[in-house]
């Protein structure tokens, strides 16, 4: 074989930068995915709550892609609302709050999420804080009149009742849980239960983890360790130890769920490695749980996964990987 047969071989292959391997889904793939799955609790928002639920969705997607294309026309950047991630957080926006919500206040998260926490560190991809948890808990720091005014899911024969959620029966450092709670099968299907519209029903948005598990849009170990997380924190605050009940009902109110599903498992707010996602789970689950049982802080969820966000740097370097040929890790060459 000669040289020149050799360099015409090389020539003929097709030399292009990595990455080398592909995948069909692409960001406006996921993206798509991602608001397919939120049918299932904006459905069942829709159920409970009524129609206005659609419109609280509209506005919150609306204002989010005009919020990223003012954004880009300002900077004179790249427009991508093709990608879907900004229709994605204005759902999530709309369905983290209750039906009785002023529109204003969703269009205030939503600038909040896109003008805040996105953009300003590059867009997609580069944000360290996810937009929508911190647009949520900033609503509920600074406008908690208007939307933490739960009610109950309306019925033909009666208008909106406001009602404490099971969240707040079970908190005040409450060690048990106390006679008039919520009933388990009532808080899995969402029964008569106040709260935001997207996190009343906890079947829909299991049914929509199992959809995005089964489609490889997210990683099962990160809202599993989560929930279990959780659930095992609030035990060692039990006055019975190992209540089941006590346990499954902090795990069933409140956004846990939601947040486990839909925002812990944000890609660019999360963790890279898998090692580093699993602890990225746990870590969620026990400052919820923390936040709860310690703090006597309703919820706690948003801010669990905000300081986690602000972690993954510590964890990405923690558990990198070690590069074939070296014999320590990446986190180990870098100190």
């Amino acid at each position: 074989m000669t040289d020149k047969t050799l360099e015409e071989r090389f020539e003929a292959f097709n030399k292009r930068p990595s990455p080398h391997f592909f995948t069909r889904n692409k960001t406006n793939t996921i993206m798509a995915k991602v608001l397919l799955a939120l049918c299932l609790p904006a459905a069942a928002g829709v159920y409970y709550f009524g129609l206005r639920v659609i419109l609280m969705i509209l506005v919150g997607a609306a204002s989010s892609v005009f919020f990223e294309w003012l954004y880009v026309y300002i900077k004179r950047d790249t427009l991508r609302i093709n990608d879907l991630s900004a229709v994605v957080t204005g759902v999530l926006i709309g369905l983290s709050l209750p039906v009785t919500a002023p529109l204003f206040t969703i269009v205030i998260g939503s600038a909040i999420a896109i003008l805040l926490v996105k953009m300003p560190f590059g867009g997609i991809g580069k944000n360290p804080f996810n937009p929508a948890v911190a647009a949520r808990v900033s609503l509920k720091l600074f406008f908690s009149p208007w939307i933490t005014n739960w009610v109950l899911p309306l019925t033909p024969s009666q208008d909106v009742v406001t009602t404490a959620t099971p969240l707040e029966s079970i908190g005040h450092f409450a060690s048990s849980v106390p006679a008039g709670t919520s009933g388990l099968w009532e808080l899995f299907i969402g029964h008569n239960l106040g709260g935001p519209v997207g996190e009343t029903c906890k079947l829909a948005l299991l049914l929509a983890m199992l959809y995005l598990i089964f489609q490889k849009i997210i990683n099962p170990w990160i809202p599993l360790l989560y929930m279990a997380t959780l659930m095992v924190t609030v035990a060692f605050f039990s006055e019975k130890g190992f209540d089941l009940q006590f346990m499954l009902t902090h795990l069933l109110s409140g956004s846990a769920i939601f947040v486990a599903v839909f925002m812990a498992t944000d890609y660019s707010s999360g963790a890279l490695t898998p090692n580093g996602q699993k602890v990225f789970g746990i870590g969620c689950g026990l400052l919820t749980g923390l936040i709860r049982m310690l703090l006597n802080l309703p919820g706690g969820a948003g801010i669990a996964v905000l300081v986690m966000n602000a972690s993954v740097p510590l964890l990405d370097k923690w558990f990198a990987p070690r590069i074939y040929g070296h014999k320590k890790s990446v986190s180990h060459e870098l100190t």
